[in-house]
């Protein structure tokens, strides 16, 4: 087919928010942030250097939809799944669990499955989704891709998927795109996504809100990524560096040590992990301390350890080994933030944001919102 000439693609970069000419929201605290469930727009990644089952109610407690990856165990995961919460699967443990007509599962509360795979554009994913839903209906809550071409969309609407993971390549710990070529800017990515689901709900003659919910996963830096994937159309953004970015999130910790002006008894034992200090805080200079036995003791800076799943790192802990090329990499990054500070803080962000576009609730804010595209310079001015 060759190259596609007549279309730029653009990022989260080169794009920023239109004000609307006049608000009638006086306050930002007027906008409400949530879903109808009282819950934040946003997603866990299904990656171990971000939640597992020690930290999944913390993100939950904060009003974020989090997801137990594929590094906990089955049993825990299909559980979790009964009683209602996110689990992430291989297609070959969704097959096995989920398509198996002898061995019914029978949910107290309706069960919500990510079948998390790299390459959401497979023919046998959506298969396997219409045999699932053809034995649980309404009783199984599907989410799926990841996808980085619009027109797929469709085959998960026609497959039964409740949710669509959109976004291939753009993670910090993925090197797909770097060493495949496969990508769509992530900007163009989820406008186009949005104007293929209100073409499709026009055509089928359905209410939009019936059709699979858009989820932006990738590429997200900051808060105003997030805000500005919402604005071009999406129902839900899933973050993994960002979060792995706060003291609280599953990615192993290294840090600076004790304060030497701290007088440690020399009976008490250090701490040999992370896991070992209670009641860590943020000092007014950044930096952290917590206690270990009862005594107060300086961290300093913390670093935490990023991994993509597709890395040498990742597929060592879903298999024991590594068993293909890496697709994936590995990073050291600042702990920056509590999750209860980055939490305020995007709430605050994102209110604002709704209150300059005239939109007193997410829905209105997607469809209400103008996003317009920016020279070089314009970028170079507001990225501070």
């Amino acid at each position: 087919m060759g190259l596609i000439k007549d279309k730029i693609f653009y990022t989260y970069n080169d794009v920023t928010i239109l004000p609307a000419v006049s608000s009638t929201i006086c306050h930002r605290n007027e906008c409400n942030p949530f879903n109808e469930d009282n819950m934040l727009p946003l997603f866990t990644a299904p990656m171990n250097t971000v939640v597992d089952e020690r930290n999944f109610l913390l993100f939950e407690d904060e009003k974020i939809n989090s997801i137990l990856p594929r590094t906990v165990e089955l049993g825990s995961r299909i559980h979790n799944s009964t009683l209602g919460g996110w689990s992430a699967y291989s297609l070959s443990e969704f097959q096995n669990v989920f398509c198996d007509k002898k061995n019914l599962i029978r949910p107290t509360d309706k069960m919500k499955v990510l079948i998390d795979v790299a390459n959401g554009h497979m023919g046998c994913l959506f298969d396997l989704a219409k045999e699932a839903k053809a034995m649980y209906g309404d009783d199984l809550i599907l989410m799926g891709g990841n996808i980085a071409n619009p027109e797929t969309y469709a085959e998960y609407a026609k497959s039964g998927f409740q949710y669509v993971r959109c976004g291939i390549g753009g993670g910090c710990g993925c090197l797909s795109t770097s060493n495949t070529g496969i990508h769509m800017p992530m900007a163009s990515l989820i406008d186009s996504i949005y104007e293929f689901k209100k073409s499709i709900a026009q055509k089928w003659e359905c209410d939009e809100n019936t059709l699979p919910k858009i989820i932006a996963d990738g590429g997200i830096r900051n808060y105003s990524d997030i805000i500005k994937a919402l604005a071009l159309g999406a129902d839900y953004v899933m973050v993994g560096s960002v979060f792995a970015k706060m003291i609280e999130s599953a990615a192993p910790k290294t840090w600076n040590g004790v304060d030497h002006n701290i007088r440690v008894p020399s009976s008490m034992p250090m701490a040999t992990k992370f896991s070992d200090f209670t009641d860590i805080r943020q000092t007014e200079n950044g930096t952290w301390e917590g206690k270990l036995n009862g005594n107060r003791v300086f961290l300093g800076s913390v670093k935490a350890v990023f991994y993509g799943m597709a890395s040498r790192e990742g597929q060592i802990a879903l298999n024991g080994s590594k068993t293909k090329t890496s697709e994936g990499l590995k990073k050291t990054l600042d702990v920056e933030y509590s999750m209860k500070t980055w939490v305020e803080n995007f709430t605050d962000y994102l209110r604002s944001a709704m209150s300059y576009t005239n939109s007193a609730t997410l829905n209105q804010f997607k469809e209400q919102a103008n996003v317009i595209i920016n020279s070089q310079n314009a970028v170079n001015a507001v990225n501070k």
